[in-house]
């Protein structure tokens, strides 16, 4: 029996509690941790003191799923060295603290796993960080933020506005009140760092990826790339060049070649594209209680089986060298601009919306 708690009960928490209850025997939910207002929902299960947790011998694993950076930061710190293991969905504070997180897994001989941090319900981390032990990984394009790619779906698809497809994303829950973070691109930011992360084996910056978001994009945008023939798509783009890593988060205005063209609505895709076994084309729901249930069930399982994947600690911090070659379209207040080739990222900053051209 793998004794769990569960810290966060919400959308996720809940998701990774109900497969739980439904389908394993081999786990069981000792205690979630969250604020006395769930007492009614939870009863015995919940539990405010954080310390009584991790001071539980019984309890073997803990599943972080609350968001944010400030308490996760406290609660991975102090479970790690309460020698539990520990499954995070939480994508802001590993692409903050990855390098700190794993030195303390490693040091206490416990695992740390994040299938859920990126990619929803795909089958994403893992499978890259085996195919990265014995392959050279050479890019990854990723469309891996829901919100956004329903959007513009809804944009390219069934000509709706911005706003009106921000809303509708908003009441099928795969927006939050707030979703300047998803259209800024913070978000691919974020998840962009862990992948990258894992395959380089060093500390990256989240401030130093440069990221152009589609918050300014408009049905006049849309039909523009219409015309050419194309489609956009709301991309990280990373490149393992030697001795340099290159991430971009960027609007692609793809061609029907390309396998991201199928990837609509609120699912995720990635492009891999490696040395021996390439491309990979990898797809799936992207946001929602069970596919990232799912994710956070698929790291438990490796543990709990004993085959989860021991990260080694990462190396010193390297720069991001972002790669800008190409074409890129440039618009400002929706109207077609200029051209740029291989511009600096200050001369894109200038303009409202940008997207690079998929040759």
């Amino acid at each position: 029996m793998n004794n769990i708690a569960i810290f966060g009960y919400g959308i996720v928490g809940k998701g990774v509690r109900d497969v739980i209850d439904e389908n394993y025997d081999e786990f069981c939910v000792k205690k979630v941790f969250d604020l006395p207002s769930k007492r009614d929902v939870l009863g015995n299960l919940l539990e405010t003191d954080m310390d009584k947790i991790f001071a539980d011998k019984e309890i073997d694993t803990i599943v972080e799923c609350m968001g944010g950076d400030e308490l996760p930061h406290e609660i991975i710190c102090k479970a790690l060295k309460a020698k539990k293991n520990v499954v995070s969905s939480n994508k802001e504070t590993l692409s903050r603290h990855m390098k700190e997180y794993l030195d303390l897994a490693n040091d206490n001989h416990v695992i740390l796993a994040f299938e859920a941090s990126v990619g929803g319900g795909i089958p994403l981390i893992y499978p890259i960080t085996i195919q990265n032990e014995f392959d050279e990984i050479y890019t990854i394009n990723g469309i891996l933020n829901a919100t956004c790619n329903f959007v513009l779906s809804k944009m390219q698809k069934e000509d709706m506005s911005l706003e009106d497809a921000i809303l509708l994303a908003q009441k099928n829950g795969f927006a939050e009140k707030d979703p300047s973070a998803d259209l800024k691109g913070l978000d691919m930011v974020r998840k962009g760092n862990v992948i990258a992360t894992i395959v380089c084996g060093k500390e990256l910056k989240n401030d130093e990826i440069p990221h152009f978001g589609i918050e300014k994009v408009s049905k006049d945008i849309i039909n523009f790339i219409k015309d050419m023939g194309r489609e956009l798509r709301f991309v990280v783009n990373i490149t393992f060049l030697t001795k340099k890593v290159s991430l971009v988060v960027l609007p692609i205005a793809i061609t029907p070649k390309n396998p991201l063209i199928h990837v609509e609505y609120d699912n995720n895709g990635v492009l891999i594209e490696d040395k021996h076994n390439g491309p990979i084309t990898l797809l799936g729901k992207g946001a929602g209680r069970y596919p990232t249930a799912s994710a956070i069930m698929q790291d438990l399982v490796r543990i709990q089986k004993g085959i989860a994947f021991p990260y080694e600690k990462v190396g010193p911090y390297q720069k991001i060298v972002p790669n800008l070659t190409g074409s890129f379209l440039c618009f400002k207040d929706d109207k077609f601009i200029t051209e740029l080739v291989s511009p600096t990222q200050d001369e894109l900053l200038k303009y409202d919306f940008i997207c690079r051209i998929e040759k």
